[in-house]
């Protein structure tokens, strides 16, 4: 299985994972064999890429930290939550039990890295979104060694932390162009009206209101809408802004094309300390492949592989397959490669 991104995938291609909507609905089963209907639903819908089933990588197995069909159940809830009307489409215990299940998935694949393109939909972004935050901040949290009460708060917070833009009209959510002043202060009000939302109908214990409202709190006390700084700031609302700003570089956006991991873990490395936490962005960097296994990358030698394998402790060194000769090649510990080195991720 590898990445293709939609300007190489062509008809006769089978897909090498399910593909879903941000209701958790099934729009493509794996395995299907593309022809130029489906390949042009996938277009519209705004797949930046896929991960398709090919001779070269049958043998290459992908890992999920997450099952996929609690990460479907977990879109249908934010999706159903997100819905404006007056009646609350689920009830609390329906949501701590997918709470207590993403925990259960990250505990039990505790040496896995985020391994994977997250592949959503253009329009459906803020629910895949809010589901990817969730895991990728479990994972932080349990690099952390939290126990099962805190990773519970840090895991129903995530999960809820954008709750807020359910009030904000979606045409200044998906907007183009700069945003009005007015437009501006819609935006920032997001995690009070998630927070005062989210007291007003659910009882919580008081640090996943907290969390919430503070996501968009910077280190160096730069962010809104406190104010607050280092330590000021919930240890889970600093995970949470790790993981919000992470996962909304790498997916595309009405306002920005998506960056490739490595982009986005640049940006993190040189904001730490201003914008986040710094031991909490040494963690992460534990926890996120920088060179997603199944993707290509253009080598220094002028040739193209596929990442196969991560090692935690040696992100920028991978192990790779040569095409089109197969040539496997461990970066971190092949003596002949010592001068190789990746240039880009081809995304």
């Amino acid at each position: 299985m590898r990445y293709m991104p939609m300007t190489r995938v062509e008809t006769g291609m089978a897909l090498g994972q399910d593909i879903y909507n941000g209701e958790g609905k099934l729009l493509m089963s794996r395995h299907l064999v593309l022809n130029n209907d489906s390949l042009q639903e996938l277009l519209r819908l705004g797949f930046p890429g896929i991960y398709i089933d090919d001779e070269f990588t049958e043998d290459l197995r992908i890992t999920e930290v997450v099952r996929p069909e609690l990460k479907r159940e977990a879109l249908k809830m934010v999706h159903d939550l997100f819905l404006d009307n007056k009646n609350l489409p689920m009830e609390q215990h329906n949501l701590q039990e997918i709470v207590m299940n993403v925990m259960e998935d990250v505990l039990n694949n505790g040496e896995v890295m985020c391994n994977m393109l997250d592949i959503k939909t253009y329009d459906d972004y803020v629910y895949f979104h809010s589901v990817n935050v969730a895991v990728l901040s479990t994972m932080i949290g349990a690099a952390c060694n939290m126990n099962q009460e805190e990773l519970d708060i840090l895991t129903t917070a995530a999960l809820l932390h954008d709750v807020g833009k359910r009030f904000v009209e979606e045409d200044v959510l998906n907007v183009k162009r700069a945003l009005t002043e007015e437009e501006r202060i819609m935006i920032v009000q997001h995690p009070k009206l998630g927070y005062e939302f989210l007291k007003e109908n659910f009882d919580f214990l008081p640090e996943v209101y907290d969390s919430v409202l503070e996501h968009h709190e910077w280190y160096n006390g730069c962010g809104y809408p406190l104010r607050k700084s280092g330590s000021e700031i919930p240890i889970y609302a600093r995970i949470i802004k790790l993981a919000d700003v992470y996962d909304a570089l790498t997916s595309r956006l009405p306002y920005h094309e998506a960056v490739p991991p490595s982009e986005a873990v640049e940006y993190i490395m040189a904001n730490a300390g201003a914008e986040f936490d710094p031991e909490l962005v040494d963690v992460f960097m534990r926890k996120i492949a920088v060179y997603p296994v199944g993707c290509e990358v253009s080598l220094s030698d002028g040739r193209t592989a596929v990442v196969m394998e991560n090692h935690k402790e040696f992100i920028l060194r991978p192990k790779v397959k040569v095409i089109p000769t197969g040539e496997i090649i461990d970066l971190k510990s092949d003596d002949s490669a010592r001068n190789l080195t990746i240039l880009e991720l081809n995304v």
